[in-house]
Protein backbone atom coordinates (compact mmCIF):
# COMPACT_ATOMS: atom_id res chain seq x y z
CA UNK A 1 0.00 0.00 0.00
CA UNK A 2 1.40 3.33 -1.14
CA UNK A 3 1.34 5.95 1.74
CA UNK A 4 -1.19 8.01 0.15
CA UNK A 5 -3.57 5.22 0.28
CA UNK A 6 -2.54 4.21 4.02
CA UNK A 7 -2.72 7.77 4.94
CA UNK A 8 -6.74 7.78 3.82
CA UNK A 9 -7.25 4.76 5.01
CA UNK A 10 -5.77 5.67 8.23
CA UNK A 11 -7.96 8.91 8.30
CA UNK A 12 -10.77 7.15 7.30
CA UNK A 13 -10.86 4.63 10.13
CA UNK A 14 -10.08 6.99 13.16
CA UNK A 15 -13.05 9.73 11.91
CA UNK A 16 -15.79 7.93 13.37
CA UNK A 17 -14.05 7.67 16.48
CA UNK A 18 -13.99 11.44 16.93
CA UNK A 19 -16.52 14.63 17.45
CA UNK A 20 -15.96 16.36 13.86
CA UNK A 21 -14.48 19.48 14.97
CA UNK A 22 -11.52 17.50 16.02
CA UNK A 23 -10.36 15.74 13.23
CA UNK A 24 -6.72 13.89 13.12
CA UNK A 25 -3.75 15.90 13.19
CA UNK A 26 -0.86 15.44 10.88
CA UNK A 27 1.69 14.14 13.79
CA UNK A 28 -1.15 11.52 14.79
CA UNK A 29 -1.04 10.24 11.32
CA UNK A 30 2.36 10.22 11.08
CA UNK A 31 2.76 8.41 13.97
CA UNK A 32 0.56 5.61 13.44
CA UNK A 33 1.61 5.36 9.47
CA UNK A 34 5.43 4.92 11.25
CA UNK A 35 4.16 2.17 13.44
CA UNK A 36 2.07 0.10 11.09
CA UNK A 37 5.15 0.35 8.72
CA UNK A 38 6.58 -2.13 11.86
CA UNK A 39 9.15 0.97 13.14
CA UNK A 40 10.19 2.49 16.53
CA UNK A 41 8.59 6.02 16.29
CA UNK A 42 9.59 8.90 19.04
CA UNK A 43 7.28 11.62 19.00
CA UNK A 44 8.00 15.14 19.96
CA UNK A 45 5.32 17.32 20.29
CA UNK A 46 4.13 19.94 22.70
CA UNK A 47 1.35 19.17 25.79
CA UNK A 48 -2.50 19.20 24.58
CA UNK A 49 -1.28 18.11 21.01
CA UNK A 50 -2.71 14.79 20.91
CA UNK A 51 -0.66 12.11 21.39
CA UNK A 52 -2.13 9.82 23.37
CA UNK A 53 -4.21 9.35 21.02
CA UNK A 54 -2.25 8.02 18.60
CA UNK A 55 -2.47 4.67 20.36
CA UNK A 56 -5.87 4.73 20.52
CA UNK A 57 -5.89 5.45 16.65
CA UNK A 58 -3.53 2.40 15.99
CA UNK A 59 -5.60 -0.20 18.10
CA UNK A 60 -8.16 0.70 16.23
CA UNK A 61 -7.09 -0.68 12.78
CA UNK A 62 -6.94 -4.16 14.24
CA UNK A 63 -10.06 -6.09 13.94
CA UNK A 64 -11.72 -6.76 17.22
CA UNK A 65 -11.06 -10.27 17.32
CA UNK A 66 -7.65 -9.69 17.13
CA UNK A 67 -7.85 -8.42 21.04
CA UNK A 68 -4.60 -6.53 20.66
CA UNK A 69 -3.16 -5.49 23.75
CA UNK A 70 -1.40 -2.54 23.98
CA UNK A 71 1.39 -1.77 27.00
CA UNK A 72 2.04 1.69 28.22
CA UNK A 73 4.80 2.57 31.02
CA UNK A 74 4.31 5.80 32.82
CA UNK A 75 6.47 7.46 35.55
CA UNK A 76 3.63 7.81 37.56
CA UNK A 77 0.81 6.05 39.10
CA UNK A 78 -1.19 9.07 39.48
CA UNK A 79 -0.40 9.46 35.68
CA UNK A 80 -1.78 6.11 34.77
CA UNK A 81 -5.18 6.24 36.73
CA UNK A 82 -6.16 10.02 34.81
CA UNK A 83 -5.18 8.07 31.24
CA UNK A 84 -7.26 4.66 32.01
CA UNK A 85 -10.30 7.20 32.86
CA UNK A 86 -9.30 8.49 30.09
CA UNK A 87 -9.73 5.51 27.67
CA UNK A 88 -12.53 4.38 29.51
CA UNK A 89 -14.84 7.48 28.46
CA UNK A 90 -13.67 6.33 24.44
CA UNK A 91 -15.13 2.85 25.07
CA UNK A 92 -11.51 1.10 25.44
CA UNK A 93 -10.98 -1.55 28.46
CA UNK A 94 -8.06 -0.45 30.65
CA UNK A 95 -6.12 -1.34 33.77
CA UNK A 96 -3.32 0.98 35.88
CA UNK A 97 -0.84 -1.97 37.72
CA UNK A 98 -0.18 -0.80 40.76
CA UNK A 99 1.46 -2.65 43.97
CA UNK A 100 -1.86 -2.83 45.91
CA UNK A 101 -4.09 -3.58 43.22
CA UNK A 102 -1.81 -6.22 40.66
CA UNK A 103 -3.11 -9.51 42.41
CA UNK A 104 -3.28 -13.13 40.51
CA UNK A 105 -6.70 -12.09 39.48
CA UNK A 106 -5.88 -9.10 37.75
CA UNK A 107 -3.27 -10.88 36.59
CA UNK A 108 -5.52 -13.89 35.12
CA UNK A 109 -7.71 -10.80 33.41
CA UNK A 110 -4.87 -9.62 31.76
CA UNK A 111 -3.93 -13.07 30.17
CA UNK A 112 -7.90 -13.33 29.40
CA UNK A 113 -7.56 -10.45 27.11
CA UNK A 114 -9.78 -8.79 29.40
CA UNK A 115 -8.06 -5.32 28.50
CA UNK A 116 -7.18 -3.20 25.52
CA UNK A 117 -4.59 -1.19 27.53
CA UNK A 118 -2.58 -1.71 30.24
CA UNK A 119 -0.29 0.50 32.22
CA UNK A 120 2.33 0.21 34.75
CA UNK A 121 5.47 1.90 36.17
CA UNK A 122 8.80 0.96 34.93
CA UNK A 123 9.22 -0.39 38.85
CA UNK A 124 6.56 -3.36 37.91
CA UNK A 125 7.68 -3.75 34.60
CA UNK A 126 11.10 -4.51 35.29
CA UNK A 127 10.83 -5.77 38.98
CA UNK A 128 7.75 -7.71 39.67
CA UNK A 129 7.66 -11.50 39.21
CA UNK A 130 4.18 -11.68 38.70
CA UNK A 131 3.98 -9.17 35.57
CA UNK A 132 7.32 -10.53 34.08
CA UNK A 133 5.70 -14.50 33.89
CA UNK A 134 2.62 -12.84 31.74
CA UNK A 135 5.44 -10.37 29.66
CA UNK A 136 7.07 -13.37 28.50
CA UNK A 137 3.88 -15.69 28.08
CA UNK A 138 3.43 -16.62 24.34
CA UNK A 139 -0.39 -15.86 24.53
CA UNK A 140 -0.02 -12.11 25.74
CA UNK A 141 3.21 -11.55 23.27
CA UNK A 142 1.01 -12.79 20.24
CA UNK A 143 -1.34 -10.39 21.24
CA UNK A 144 1.10 -7.87 22.59
CA UNK A 145 0.39 -5.12 19.13
CA UNK A 146 2.60 -1.89 20.60
CA UNK A 147 4.72 -0.91 23.72
CA UNK A 148 4.85 2.94 23.96
CA UNK A 149 7.06 4.60 27.09
CA UNK A 150 5.43 7.95 28.00
CA UNK A 151 7.20 10.56 29.06
CA UNK A 152 10.56 9.54 27.34
CA UNK A 153 12.45 12.16 28.71
CA UNK A 154 11.91 11.11 31.91
CA UNK A 155 14.63 8.02 30.95
CA UNK A 156 17.17 10.46 30.88
CA UNK A 157 17.01 11.43 34.30
CA UNK A 158 16.31 7.80 35.74
CA UNK A 159 20.02 7.30 33.49
CA UNK A 160 21.21 10.24 35.46
CA UNK A 161 20.59 8.40 38.69
CA UNK A 162 21.99 5.31 37.38
CA UNK A 163 25.63 6.32 36.57
CA UNK A 164 25.95 9.02 39.06
CA UNK A 165 25.20 12.62 37.52
CA UNK A 166 22.03 13.64 39.24
CA UNK A 167 24.31 13.79 42.67
CA UNK A 168 25.86 16.61 41.11
CA UNK A 169 23.31 18.16 39.19
CA UNK A 170 21.61 21.11 40.66
CA UNK A 171 18.74 20.88 38.20
CA UNK A 172 17.96 17.14 39.13
CA UNK A 173 17.47 18.36 42.69
CA UNK A 174 15.56 21.28 42.74
CA UNK A 175 12.09 18.86 41.18
CA UNK A 176 11.08 16.90 43.49
CA UNK A 177 8.27 14.48 42.84
CA UNK A 178 9.81 13.63 39.55
CA UNK A 179 9.84 9.41 39.23
CA UNK A 180 10.36 7.00 41.98
CA UNK A 181 13.81 6.61 40.74
CA UNK A 182 15.58 3.18 40.57
CA UNK A 183 18.81 2.27 39.71
CA UNK A 184 17.38 -0.71 37.77
CA UNK A 185 15.20 1.63 35.32
CA UNK A 186 18.69 1.57 33.50
CA UNK A 187 17.89 -2.06 32.16
CA UNK A 188 14.81 -1.11 30.65
CA UNK A 189 16.90 -1.46 27.36
CA UNK A 190 17.01 -5.24 27.67
CA UNK A 191 13.17 -5.59 28.52
CA UNK A 192 11.83 -3.35 25.71
CA UNK A 193 14.26 -4.93 23.62
CA UNK A 194 12.24 -8.71 23.88
CA UNK A 195 9.37 -8.46 21.84
CA UNK A 196 9.90 -9.15 18.14
CA UNK A 197 8.19 -7.27 15.64
CA UNK A 198 6.85 -5.39 18.67
CA UNK A 199 6.89 -1.50 17.58
CA UNK A 200 7.57 0.69 20.61
CA UNK A 201 6.18 4.01 20.94
CA UNK A 202 8.11 7.10 22.80
CA UNK A 203 6.40 10.02 23.74
CA UNK A 204 7.95 13.37 24.78
CA UNK A 205 6.67 17.12 24.97
CA UNK A 206 10.27 18.27 25.49
CA UNK A 207 13.79 16.43 24.54
CA UNK A 208 17.25 17.73 24.17
CA UNK A 209 19.46 16.44 21.23
CA UNK A 210 21.71 15.28 23.83
CA UNK A 211 18.95 13.30 26.14
CA UNK A 212 17.52 11.47 22.98
CA UNK A 213 21.25 10.65 22.08
CA UNK A 214 21.30 9.00 25.65
CA UNK A 215 17.40 7.84 25.11
CA UNK A 216 18.36 5.59 22.46
CA UNK A 217 21.79 4.50 23.75
CA UNK A 218 20.24 3.22 27.05
CA UNK A 219 17.68 1.28 25.17
CA UNK A 220 20.39 0.26 22.66
CA UNK A 221 18.23 1.42 19.42
CA UNK A 222 19.63 2.76 16.35
CA UNK A 223 18.91 5.37 15.32
CA UNK A 224 18.15 4.33 11.81
CA UNK A 225 15.72 1.58 13.11
CA UNK A 226 13.94 4.84 14.57
CA UNK A 227 11.65 7.67 12.95
CA UNK A 228 11.52 10.57 14.47
CA UNK A 229 7.87 12.81 14.48
CA UNK A 230 8.11 15.96 15.22
CA UNK A 231 5.16 18.69 15.79
CA UNK A 232 5.40 22.38 17.75
CA UNK A 233 6.89 21.78 20.85
CA UNK A 234 6.19 25.48 22.39
CA UNK A 235 2.26 26.55 21.92
CA UNK A 236 1.75 29.82 20.85
CA UNK A 237 -1.29 30.33 23.04
CA UNK A 238 0.34 30.07 26.24
CA UNK A 239 2.48 33.80 27.26
CA UNK A 240 5.47 33.14 28.84
CA UNK A 241 6.28 35.33 31.40
CA UNK A 242 9.48 35.58 33.89
CA UNK A 243 9.85 37.41 37.01
CA UNK A 244 12.97 38.03 39.04
CA UNK A 245 12.35 36.92 42.63
CA UNK A 246 12.56 39.61 45.44
CA UNK A 247 11.66 37.57 48.31
CA UNK A 248 13.99 34.48 49.21
CA UNK A 249 12.83 31.20 47.65
CA UNK A 250 11.61 29.88 51.57
CA UNK A 251 9.26 32.12 51.59
CA UNK A 252 7.39 32.42 48.41
CA UNK A 253 6.17 35.52 49.22
CA UNK A 254 6.64 36.66 45.37
CA UNK A 255 3.67 35.03 44.67
CA UNK A 256 1.17 37.32 47.04
CA UNK A 257 0.73 39.82 43.91
CA UNK A 258 -0.74 37.24 41.69
CA UNK A 259 -4.02 37.26 44.22
CA UNK A 260 -6.30 39.39 45.17
CA UNK A 261 -7.80 40.37 48.68
CA UNK A 262 -11.60 38.07 49.03
CA UNK A 263 -13.59 41.63 48.93
CA UNK A 264 -11.66 42.89 45.12
CA UNK A 265 -12.08 39.68 44.07
CA UNK A 266 -14.24 36.17 45.15
CA UNK A 267 -13.47 32.45 45.30
CA UNK A 268 -14.96 31.30 42.69
CA UNK A 269 -13.54 34.18 40.25
CA UNK A 270 -10.47 33.58 40.81
CA UNK A 271 -8.67 31.89 37.37
CA UNK A 272 -7.83 28.65 37.68
CA UNK A 273 -4.51 27.84 38.95
CA UNK A 274 -1.74 25.36 39.18
CA UNK A 275 1.11 26.59 41.52
CA UNK A 276 4.00 24.16 41.45
CA UNK A 277 7.20 24.29 43.62
CA UNK A 278 10.56 22.46 43.60
CA UNK A 279 10.01 21.12 47.58
CA UNK A 280 6.85 19.21 48.66
CA UNK A 281 7.36 21.31 52.35
CA UNK A 282 6.94 24.58 50.28
CA UNK A 283 3.40 23.85 49.04
CA UNK A 284 2.13 24.57 52.09
CA UNK A 285 4.03 27.26 52.95
CA UNK A 286 2.22 28.44 48.90
CA UNK A 287 -1.03 27.57 50.28
CA UNK A 288 -0.34 30.26 53.71
CA UNK A 289 0.68 32.83 51.26
CA UNK A 290 -1.82 32.72 48.81
CA UNK A 291 -4.64 32.91 51.61
CA UNK A 292 -2.62 35.86 53.04
CA UNK A 293 -2.86 37.37 49.79
CA UNK A 294 -7.07 36.55 49.41
CA UNK A 295 -6.93 38.01 53.26
CA UNK A 296 -8.32 34.29 54.00
CA UNK A 297 -5.72 33.71 56.76
CA UNK A 298 -5.46 30.15 58.02
CA UNK A 299 -7.71 28.78 55.14
CA UNK A 300 -4.53 26.36 54.09
CA UNK A 301 -5.43 24.01 57.31
CA UNK A 302 -9.30 24.04 56.09
CA UNK A 303 -9.69 20.51 54.23
CA UNK A 304 -13.21 22.44 52.32
CA UNK A 305 -11.15 25.15 51.29
CA UNK A 306 -12.81 26.64 47.96
CA UNK A 307 -9.41 28.52 46.95
CA UNK A 308 -6.48 26.16 47.55
CA UNK A 309 -5.73 22.16 48.24
CA UNK A 310 -2.10 20.54 47.97
CA UNK A 311 -0.96 17.97 46.14
CA UNK A 312 2.66 15.94 45.84
CA UNK A 313 4.15 12.08 45.60
CA UNK A 314 3.89 11.68 49.53
CA UNK A 315 0.19 12.83 49.62
CA UNK A 316 -2.49 10.14 50.80
CA UNK A 317 -4.10 7.93 47.93
CA UNK A 318 -7.32 9.25 48.68
CA UNK A 319 -6.75 12.77 49.66
CA UNK A 320 -5.41 12.83 46.03
CA UNK A 321 -8.42 11.23 44.56
CA UNK A 322 -10.64 14.16 46.36
CA UNK A 323 -7.66 16.71 45.09
CA UNK A 324 -8.07 15.47 41.36
CA UNK A 325 -11.81 14.83 41.30
CA UNK A 326 -12.68 18.31 43.15
CA UNK A 327 -10.53 20.43 41.08
CA UNK A 328 -12.14 18.71 37.54
CA UNK A 329 -15.27 19.53 39.64
CA UNK A 330 -14.33 23.63 40.59
CA UNK A 331 -14.65 22.74 44.02
CA UNK A 332 -11.70 24.92 44.25
CA UNK A 333 -9.69 26.96 42.07
CA UNK A 334 -6.07 26.70 43.07
CA UNK A 335 -3.49 23.35 43.73
CA UNK A 336 -0.21 23.43 45.24
CA UNK A 337 1.40 21.24 43.70
CA UNK A 338 5.06 19.50 43.01
CA UNK A 339 6.15 18.03 39.51
CA UNK A 340 3.92 14.86 41.22
CA UNK A 341 0.66 16.41 39.11
CA UNK A 342 2.57 17.70 36.19
CA UNK A 343 2.57 14.84 34.16
CA UNK A 344 0.08 14.20 31.77
CA UNK A 345 -2.73 15.82 33.38
CA UNK A 346 -4.88 17.23 30.79
CA UNK A 347 -7.52 19.54 32.06
CA UNK A 348 -8.89 22.14 29.80
CA UNK A 349 -10.07 24.35 32.79
CA UNK A 350 -6.70 25.31 33.60
CA UNK A 351 -5.74 28.71 32.63
CA UNK A 352 -2.76 29.64 34.63
CA UNK A 353 0.54 27.78 35.78
CA UNK A 354 2.98 29.48 38.21
CA UNK A 355 6.57 28.31 38.93
CA UNK A 356 8.92 28.55 41.74
CA UNK A 357 12.01 29.14 41.15
CA UNK A 358 15.30 28.15 38.90
CA UNK A 359 14.38 24.33 37.61
CA UNK A 360 15.09 21.61 35.07
CA UNK A 361 13.93 22.98 32.09
CA UNK A 362 12.26 19.95 30.52
CA UNK A 363 10.31 19.66 33.87
CA UNK A 364 9.01 23.29 33.44
CA UNK A 365 8.27 22.65 29.74
CA UNK A 366 5.73 19.66 31.31
CA UNK A 367 4.49 21.49 33.96
CA UNK A 368 3.44 25.17 31.91
CA UNK A 369 2.00 22.88 29.32
CA UNK A 370 -0.87 22.24 31.88
CA UNK A 371 -2.76 25.47 31.00
CA UNK A 372 -4.10 26.39 27.64
CA UNK A 373 -5.53 22.44 26.75
CA UNK A 374 -8.62 23.77 25.06
CA UNK A 375 -6.71 25.51 22.76
CA UNK A 376 -7.61 29.38 24.85
CA UNK A 377 -4.94 31.29 26.05
CA UNK A 378 -3.10 30.53 28.99
CA UNK A 379 -0.65 32.10 30.85
CA UNK A 380 3.05 30.41 32.56
CA UNK A 381 4.71 32.84 35.11
CA UNK A 382 7.83 31.81 35.91
CA UNK A 383 9.44 33.07 39.28
CA UNK A 384 13.17 32.68 39.39
CA UNK A 385 15.72 33.77 41.46
CA UNK A 386 18.26 37.05 40.01
CA UNK A 387 20.97 35.12 41.06
CA UNK A 388 22.13 31.07 42.54
CA UNK A 389 24.27 30.22 44.84
CA UNK A 390 27.32 28.54 42.68
CA UNK A 391 25.16 29.13 39.79
CA UNK A 392 25.93 30.98 36.26
CA UNK A 393 24.50 34.04 36.82
CA UNK A 394 25.23 36.44 33.72
CA UNK A 395 25.44 35.67 29.64
CA UNK A 396 29.37 36.01 29.66
CA UNK A 397 29.42 32.76 32.35
CA UNK A 398 26.69 30.99 30.47
CA UNK A 399 28.94 31.98 26.98
CA UNK A 400 32.11 29.56 28.98
CA UNK A 401 30.22 26.73 30.31
CA UNK A 402 29.21 23.22 28.79
CA UNK A 403 26.20 23.96 26.31
CA UNK A 404 24.81 20.61 26.74
CA UNK A 405 24.25 20.88 31.03
CA UNK A 406 21.18 20.45 32.16
CA UNK A 407 22.65 23.09 34.89
CA UNK A 408 23.66 25.47 32.18
CA UNK A 409 20.21 25.02 30.40
CA UNK A 410 19.10 25.29 33.74
CA UNK A 411 20.67 28.93 34.68
CA UNK A 412 20.25 29.93 30.96
CA UNK A 413 16.03 29.87 31.21
CA UNK A 414 16.47 32.37 34.03
CA UNK A 415 18.44 35.00 32.78
CA UNK A 416 18.18 34.82 28.64
CA UNK A 417 17.15 37.98 27.48
CA UNK A 418 15.80 35.91 24.37
CA UNK A 419 12.12 35.74 24.14
CA UNK A 420 11.19 32.34 25.77
CA UNK A 421 8.91 30.89 23.64
CA UNK A 422 11.84 30.99 21.11
CA UNK A 423 15.01 29.93 23.51
CA UNK A 424 12.44 26.74 24.25
CA UNK A 425 12.02 26.13 20.31
CA UNK A 426 16.26 26.36 20.00
CA UNK A 427 16.67 23.87 22.69
CA UNK A 428 15.03 21.17 21.13
CA UNK A 429 17.18 21.91 17.93
CA UNK A 430 20.21 19.21 16.95
CA UNK A 431 22.57 21.69 16.31
CA UNK A 432 24.76 24.15 18.47
CA UNK A 433 24.17 27.43 17.15
CA UNK A 434 26.27 30.23 16.25
CA UNK A 435 24.48 33.81 17.09
CA UNK A 436 24.24 34.58 13.81
CA UNK A 437 22.46 31.24 13.16
CA UNK A 438 20.32 31.71 16.08
CA UNK A 439 19.60 34.88 14.89
CA UNK A 440 18.00 33.97 11.08
CA UNK A 441 16.23 31.32 13.34
CA UNK A 442 14.61 33.79 15.20
CA UNK A 443 13.59 35.72 12.08
CA UNK A 444 11.63 32.66 10.82
CA UNK A 445 9.97 31.71 14.09
CA UNK A 446 8.24 35.43 14.71
CA UNK A 447 7.02 35.42 10.45
CA UNK A 448 5.60 32.31 11.44
CA UNK A 449 3.38 33.82 14.55
CA UNK A 450 5.83 33.80 17.45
Amino acid sequence: MSDTDLRKSIISDCLPCYPKNEPPKTVQVDAVMSLVRQRHTFVMAGTGCGKSRISEMYHHLFARSKKAVILVLNPLDALGDNQVNEKVAQGYTAVNLKKLNFNKSVAAEILRRKYNFVYLSPEIFLNNETFTKIYHHHKFQNQLALLVVDEAHMIYSWGLVKNGEAKRSSSHKRTQDQAVFQPSYGDLGRALGSPEKTPILFFSATCCPLAITEILKSLKIAEKSIDFVCAELTRPEIRIVRYPMRSSLKSVNDVLPMFGKIEEVESKDIVPTLIYSGARNTTLQVMKVVNQAHNTGGGEYNPDSALIQRYHACTGDMDKEDVISGFEHGDFLCISCTMALGLGQNWKRVRRVIHIGRGDLSCICQMIGRCGCDGRDGLAVLLVEPKRKFGLNTPEAIQKANKLSNDTRMDSLAITPVCLQIAISVDNLSVLLTPTEFVVIEEVLTAIGF
